[in-house]
């Protein structure tokens, strides 16, 4: 992106600027980001940031936002992938998912119970009698390693329980291939989640998973450099690579000095449930006109440095890139 910039800098005639723009800092809106961040060290504020929607955005479901194009969207479809080299603090992601997710936990627990006593049921009666019927079980936040068929039969189940969106975070990028049923699928359903289309199975036997529910999810990822660009080395121009937030951390100065982070305990947890709260309770059809506004403003600006650059897939990932950025506006709004 900075070369990007710096290219039509330097073709307006602009001074040249060699280094990327710093964050801003967190103002008025951005408090829960803020208390999500109080806890990471100083080294992660930056990387993170993008990380957190796609966590936040499954805690509101019954709820669509109007984009500029005047179609309605569910904040579901976000997926986010952070990229740093090993030993880079990529570990802490997984400490505020947790936090952010301690909810989802807790209802996840009763429906592995029910899950757990049908299956001992099943067990227990023979051969000859009638088997109880599987109870229906939607899990909000889904272990990492799942197939292909648990994940759609979850997918039913969310969408049966409340049209809920399943959030998934997996420490490897390796891990979608397992949730997408092989890596030749896994360009086809990562679009199929960011558009939220439906996208089930008919299976001829009654041991197969059938159905066509909505698929809503959202996803973070964690991966190395490398693994990461030998994950989507064939997504890059299919439409796959412009739905996914790409959120890069450098590697650390050889300092030595050992980052601190803080504890995620019950006063964190109170604080951060009253931003919890209110993503619950959102329900309902909104419209931004603030932010409406200013994503019309940013498309401008992406059409014009992509002439400036004279550079189509720049343009082309753009589009999707506002999406994303303008879902992230409207947890902020919310």
């Amino acid at each position: 992106v900075t070369a990007f910039l710096n290219y039509a800098r330097y073709k307006r005639g602009d001074a040249y600027i060699s280094t990327a723009p710093t964050m801003p800092k967190l103002g008025k809106g951005t408090e829960c980001v803020q208390l999500l961040l109080s806890q990471v060290s100083k080294d992660m504020h930056e990387p993170l940031v993008p990380m957190l929607f796609p966590i936040l955005g499954a805690q509101v479901s019954g709820t669509e936002f109007q984009y500029p194009d005047l179609s309605w969207k569910e904040l579901c479809g976000m997926m986010a992938n952070l990229v740093a080299d090993s030993g880079c603090n990529k570990g802490q992601l997984s400490n505020i998912v947790e936090a952010i997710c301690h909810n989802f936990r807790e209802h996840d627990e009763k429906e592995l119970d029910k899950l757990v006593e049908w299956q001992r049921q099943m067990k227990t009666k023979s051969a000859n009698k009638e088997k109880p019927v599987r109870p229906d079980v939607a899990f909000w936040f889904p272990p990492s390693d799942v197939t292909n068929a648990a994940f759609i039969q979850n997918a039913m189940g969310c969408e049966k329980l409340g049209a809920r969106t399943q959030y998934l975070n997996m420490p490897e990028v390796e891990m979608a291939d397992r949730m997408c049923g092989g890596h030749k699928q896994v360009s086809q359903m990562l679009r199929n989640i960011y558009d939220r289309q439906r996208a089930g199975a008919l299976r001829a036997t009654a041991d197969g998973v059938t159905g066509n529910p909505v698929l809503r999810a959202n996803i973070t990822i964690s991966s190395t450099p490398f693994a990461a660009r030998k994950f989507y080395k064939n997504e890059l121009f299919n439409g796959t690579f412009g739905r996914v937030i790409f959120s890069y951390k450098a590697r650390n100065d050889r300092s030595g000095r050992i980052l601190r982070q803080g504890t995620y305990d019950e006063e964190f947890l109170r604080q951060l449930d009253k931003y919890i709260v209110r993503l619950e309770a959102c329900k309902g059809k909104f419209i931004i006109p603030k932010l409406n506004k200013l994503i019309d403003r940013l498309a401008a600006d992406m059409a014009t440095i992509a002439d400036l650059t004279d550079d189509d897939v720049l343009w082309d990932i753009s589009k999707r890139a506002l999406v994303s950025a303008w879902k992230a506006g409207c947890l902020l709004w919310t």
